[in-house]
């Protein structure tokens, strides 16, 4: 089960500011726009935010002495945090008038969070300790080794069971694009089971599908590790131009609303 809490937490920020805007929209009786004083802290506050997420991440991933200031797995989790809900505060400031630079700068904030999506599910597929670092090659074949072990004498309690070593001549981007089908097919499979008829041997047949499970996403790791890692390099070579390229449309935007602001005054 892939860790999602970073997720649940963006959900219920985005929630509260959702409800916080509509209350102000039924106070004033209607939508902030950009220019009004909620507008413009929406949108201070996301891009804020969204600093935070280009910023804090790579500091703390380059910084010799990083690990004084907490695990890299924490750090990424709240940089998936801020770079939801900083683009979503982005997204309410113009009050739903995309027009102009705004309007593309709306549009590349969903695209950066669509890559943000993208690259967290890449990254999953790499397999990594609590601290965030990955396990190397020689790690998951001896657990898939200690797998193979639990397996057979598993089934030697359960011969109704076979299980049988996945195959592959090595790992392809498309194995690592499709991993979540795989998980949602193994899902209904446990729940498929654990509704069946009751009998004697379902707690062994349970274990046994868990066991084979775990083992099945070793080895699915080992295949894809390469393809993986390919694949997150090509997200890193796109992902980050996208984020840069995002932010100089966010200062010329920036700038521009400052230099009417002042002009008018």
């Amino acid at each position: 089960m892939l860790k999602i809490k970073e997720l649940v937490y963006s959900l219920i920020a985005m929630i509260f500011i959702t409800l916080f805007y509509l209350l102000v929209q039924i106070s004033n009786k209607e939508i902030p726009s950009a220019s009004s004083f909620w507008g413009h802290s929406l949108g201070v506050l996301g891009f804020l935010l969204m600093v935070m997420t280009e910023t804090l991440y790579s500091f703390r991933k380059r910084s010799k002495r990083g690990a004084r200031w907490g695990k890299m797995s924490s750090w990424l989790e709240f940089h998936i945090f801020t770079g939801i809900v900083g683009p979503f505060m982005v997204l309410l400031h113009p009050g739903w008038e995309f027009k102009g630079l705004a309007g593309v700068l709306s549009l590349m904030t969903l695209l950066i969070v669509f890559s943000g999506f993208f690259g967290r599910y890449i990254y999953t597929s790499i397999p990594r300790t609590t601290s965030g670092s990955e396990i190397d090659l020689k790690e998951l074949e001896m657990t898939a080794r200690r797998m193979e072990t639990e397996i057979a004498r598993l089934k030697h309690q359960d011969k109704t069971q076979p299980i049988q070593k996945i195959n592959s001549n090595g790992g392809t981007v498309f194995n690592v694009l499709s991993r979540f089908w795989i998980d949602i097919g193994a899902v209904f499979t446990d729940l498929a089971i654990r509704t069946g008829p009751s009998h004697p041997a379902k707690q062994t047949e349970l274990e046994l599908l868990r066991v084979r499970r775990k083992y099945e996403q070793v080895q699915r790791q080992i295949n894809d590790l390469a393809a993986a890692r390919k694949l997150l390099s090509l997200w890193h070579a796109i992902h980050i131009p996208l984020g840069l390229t995002l932010f100089l449309v966010a200062l010329v935007h920036i700038g521009a609303t400052i230099y009417y602001a002042i002009l008018i005054y």
